[in-house]
């Protein structure tokens, strides 16, 4: 646990201390995100908040985690390099989806080939089917990179995805915690610690944005995370304490938000015609601004959804079927977005009203920086 705790404080200061200085590098070099496409804010700041993430990250686990075990790792730690150097590249020079989708198949087919990172079956839900070496090894790679994906498009406004992130590894490092895996854990308060100093600058008025920096190389880190997850805890003995009987939908569980919202606006876009892939302001957490609620209401509101569903899962884990509560968590993929709806209504309703409020907020919060920049 002192271990856990010293990491964690590590990770923290460390993610502290450099992403200002990263913010002065990027701002030096006019490296901003520029307004436009699903983007809400209007103003030029300062990309790659995602350095500070990898090197609080990276660090921390390169001092906390035992040697043995960081060999082991290696092929992850290959991975989660490989695109971070990607996500730097795109930040500075936006990169093709084509160059981009080729460098996560890379860093997939290291990760999986190499470090035993796979999806090996049905696991509880069919314990009787093992997949195919050739199966296995392309439902992972699939898997990752669509889950890598997923995270990077709710990366949309401020604090989102770092909200997403930190429930996903407290709730990992946790697990991994009370089932012996130390090292495991390390590496989720690693990544915990990194995220919570970044959301520092990065929370309601931001002086900084995440970029692919970070969105990828977390997209990426917690989808090999999950594969780990369901393979430990397939492997531990059935009177295990902390043994889940449904691993599989426990892991659709963590994901839930970054899942629907991509399936959602996917099926929005192909439905009228577009790419799956074009920039729209269709998201959820778009729908929620749009109606007046603020960037850090809207990540707390989506945080904190997704916590109770957390909850509401694990503990139906122990009195529902396995399969039926795949095919609940399933149905909420669709089911829940229809509660926006009341949401939308009011603002159809209220258009006007809503509209002028918002600006007279966003005007009063442009004055307020204005003035908090002068004085500093």
């Amino acid at each position: 646990m002192l271990r856990l705790i010293v990491t964690l404080l590590t990770s923290l200061t460390i993610a502290l201390i450099s992403t200002p200085e990263v913010i002065k590098v990027i701002t030096k070099n006019n490296v901003f995100d520029l307004p436009g496409g699903r983007k809400v804010h209007t103003e030029l700041i300062p990309s790659m908040g995602g350095v500070g993430i990898f090197i609080a990250f990276l660090l921390s686990c390169c001092i906390w985690i035992p040697m043995s075990s960081a060999i082991e790792l290696r092929f992850l730690f290959f991975g989660i390099i490989l695109i971070f150097f990607m996500g730097v590249r795109d930040d500075m020079l936006a990169m093709s989806p084509r160059n981009k989708l080729i460098i996560q198949l890379i860093a997939a087919t290291v990760v999986v080939g190499f470090g035993d990172v796979q999806i090996k079956s049905f696991y509880s839900l069919y314990e009787n089917l093992n997949f195919p070496e050739w199966f296995s090894f392309a439902t992972t790679v699939f898997v990752i990179i669509a889950l890598t994906n997923a995270f990077n498009l709710i990366d949309g406004i401020n604090g989102l995805a770092g909200a997403i992130a930190l429930i996903i590894t407290a709730s990992l490092g946790a697990w991994f915690f009370l089932v012996g895996n130390h090292s495991y854990a390390i590496m989720m308060v690693a990544m915990l610690g990194g995220v919570l100093g970044f959301l520092y600058y990065n929370w309601g008025r931001a002086t900084i944005f995440m970029g692919d920096t970070g969105s990828m190389i977390l997209g990426f880190f917690l989808s090999c995370s999950l594969v780990l997850f369901i393979n430990t805890d397939y492997a531990l003995p059935v009177e295990h304490t902390y043994k889940l009987p449904d691993a599989v939908s426990m892991a659709v569980a963590l994901f839930i938000y970054p899942i629907i919202d991509t399936l959602r606006v996917f099926t929005i876009r192909i439905l009228n015609g577009r790419s799956p892939f074009s920039p729209d302001r269709k998201h959820i957490h778009h729908i929620f601004i749009r109606t007046g609620f603020s960037h850090a209401a809207t990540s707390t509101i989506i945080a904190s959804i997704s916590t109770l569903f957390l909850i509401v899962c694990y503990f139906a884990n122990f009195y529902i079927q396995d399969l039926l509560l795949l095919a609940c968590i399933l149905t909420a993929l669709y089911m829940i977005p229809l509660l926006l709806k009341w949401r939308v209504y009011y603002y159809k309703n209220n258009k006007e009203e809503i509209t002028k409020k918002v600006q007279r907020k966003k005007a009063k919060e442009s004055a307020k920086f204005k003035v908090e920049r002068n004085v500093g």
